[in-house]
């Protein structure tokens, strides 16, 4: 079937939030509105907190998150118990048996989950964020296939995004094929699919494919029936880290899918089209940021626990310079990514804000890692050891080796992190129509600063510099890449053009929540710190020039023997 454009109209009176892309390519930030960020009223905060305190209590009782680590299984039946406390309906209407929860909502639904198992909340985060009930039900037009998704909903179906393939991701043709049958009323579906999250326990998949039919191929996104006996799950697979959550290696051989179960769009792909992108870009916050950020706070408390006990020569761990540093600074970053989700998911209209959303996932896994990281190092005064190791001797069984893992598998899951950046940098250095090119000398408004500390005022202040200086420059890498013959040999510019969007992203939403709610040391010590990382980005975008590491790169492929005998033991 084809659906026209594969886009939700916008709710009648509502108008655009305001987006951090503007001030990105256009070097100013309107503060006043950047500001005015709607809280959750009563009736949304107490729906979130009641959904919250009973997947909490239920999973305190059901899971040994150090069980589904070690045997990489979730607990028999669990899956099913969770279908019926409405996991898998969380933004669902009601009429369909759902919670009917914002997205902000559902968002702490799935970190209050990843905060005891990090494999239920990553499944949770697959199904609620980019499955067909999610991605597609509420673009489909009255018919067979919209009576199907709602039907199965309703039943609380499992669902998942099949678009990995042995030959890669993000490719522009799926090798898994869709072939018209001789009656024209189904096409057969023939391929594989790799690392598909909810794939081996899924009730409907949604699996992009290539349409191949007299009239030429096309794009399609099929939504397949997993009870079909031509659907398999050869084998699956088992990440560095998440452990326990279902993954696998599906294929596809002669599966049958009726014609109005396949969706396309009148011209190009139905991956990019604007709420199938969409519904990826909050995907990526559910499946990455959510547990990032319930990793981060579960360090927080075990660093806060570690400080407090722990005493050095007789003074406190905490009385020490290098101890209330390291404390502040995870604090900071667990502040600066509430605070990032709290901008990115609390627009009026869901779809809006979709930069903020695909910049959210990087700030989050990435102040993940420097967290869990900071942590390792913390606690290693007691001994760098496994959750088992330090149980049997009777010490607190802090599992921070898990933590390790996890939060190494969220900067790579859904898409490598330097892939997101990349893809950041290169929507960024197109030139907008019309737009007129900034001077360096242009005069730069100053924004009204209302109840921010001095410290913080500089921040602002830095921030609106920034903001002038990246639409100069992103303008400028425009410029260079459209000279390019092999554009594809010049990325790294606009990588880190990428990594500066989402460290000034960071700062206007932390500025933003101080200037509203009060002002707060976290935003000074999160300020800092990204002003630090982005004086060292500028330094490399800027610099004049820079080792040959395309040579370099050359060498290495072809095997070249005077550096093998350099680099040899």
């Amino acid at each position: 079937m084809t659906v026209q454009p594969l886009a939700r109209p916008r709710p009648p009176g509502s108008e655009p939030a305001p987006d951090f892309r503007t001030a990105l390519t256009g070097g100013q930030l309107d503060w006043d509105a950047w500001c005015d960020l709607p809280e959750p009223g009563p009736a949304e905060r107490l729906a979130g907190d009641e959904a919250v305190t009973r997947t909490l209590a239920f999973l305190a009782t059901r899971i040994d998150p150090d069980a589904i680590d070690r045997t990489g299984e979730l607990p028999a039946g669990l899956i099913a118990e969770l279908q019926d406390l409405g996991a898998f309906r969380l933004g669902a209407a009601k009429d369909l048996g759902g919670l009917g929860l914002t997205p902000y909502n559902v968002f702490r639904v799935v970190e209050a989950t990843a905060s005891r198992s990090v494999a239920v909340g990553f499944m949770l985060g697959v199904h609620n964020g980019i499955g067909v009930g999610t991605s597609l039900l509420p673009v489909l037009p009255d018919g067979p296939l919209r009576d199907l998704v709602r039907r199965r909903t309703a039943e609380g179906l499992i669902s998942g995004f099949a678009d990995t393939e042995p030959a890669g991701q993000n490719n522009q043709w799926p090798t898994v094929t869709a072939t018209p049958t001789p009656d024209g009323s189904a096409y057969t579906l023939s391929g594989e699919k790799l690392f598909v999250s909810n794939g081996p326990v899924a009730d409907l998949l949604g699996v992009t494919v290539t349409v191949r039919e007299a009239g030429g191929t096309r794009v399609g996104l099929a939504v397949v029936d997993t009870r079909d006996p031509a659907f398999t799950v050869p084998a699956a697979q088992e990440f560095l880290g998440v452990r326990g959550s279902p993954n696998g290696w599906l294929r596809l051989d002669g599966v049958r899918v009726p014609r109005e179960h396949l969706v396309t769009v009148p011209q190009g792909d139905p991956r990019t089209t604007p709420r199938l992108a969409s519904a990826v870009m909050t995907a990526r916050m559910l499946i990455q940021a959510a547990p990032a950020l319930a990793i981060a706070r579960n360090c927080l408390a075990w660093s806060r626990e570690f400080v407090t006990r722990r005493r050095i020569n007789g003074i406190a761990l905490g009385e020490y310079d290098l101890a209330r540093r390291t404390l502040a600074a995870t604090a900071a970053d667990v502040h600066a990514m509430d605070s990032v989700v709290r901008w990115s998911l609390g627009a009026a209209d869901p779809e809006d804000r979709f930069l903020e959303r695909n910049l959210a996932r990087n700030i989050c896994t990435d102040a993940c890692a420097r967290v869990v990281d900071r942590t390792v190092s913390l606690l290693g005064g007691e001994g760098l050891e496994t959750a088992r190791s330090k149980r049997d001797r009777g010490a607190l069984p802090v599992p921070l080796e898990r933590a390790y893992r996890d939060a190494r598998v969220l900067r790579t899951a859904g898409a490598v992190d330097f892939l997101a950046d990349l893809q950041t940098g290169r929507a960024l250095v197109a030139r907008p129509a019309g737009g007129a090119r900034p001077e360096e000398t242009a005069v730069l408004r100053r924004p009204r600063t209302g109840a921010l500390s001095p410290r913080n005022c500089r921040h602002l202040h830095a921030l609106f510099a920034d903001l002038r200086r990246f639409d100069i420059t992103r303008r400028a890498v425009g410029d260079a890449l459209a000279e390019e013959r092999e554009p594809h040999t010049r990325q790294y510019a606009q990588v880190l053009l990428g990594r500066i969007a989402r460290e000034l992203f960071a700062m206007a939403a932390v500025l933003a929540r101080t200037a509203r709610d009060g002002d707060r040391e976290l935003t000074d010590v999160h300020c800092t710190a990204a002003r630090f990382r982005l004086h060292g980005l500028w330094a490399r975008l800027d610099a004049p020039s820079e080792p040959d590491y395309a040579a370099i790169g050359h060498a290495v492929l072809a095997g070249d023997r005077h550096l093998d005998d350099l680099l040899r033991n």
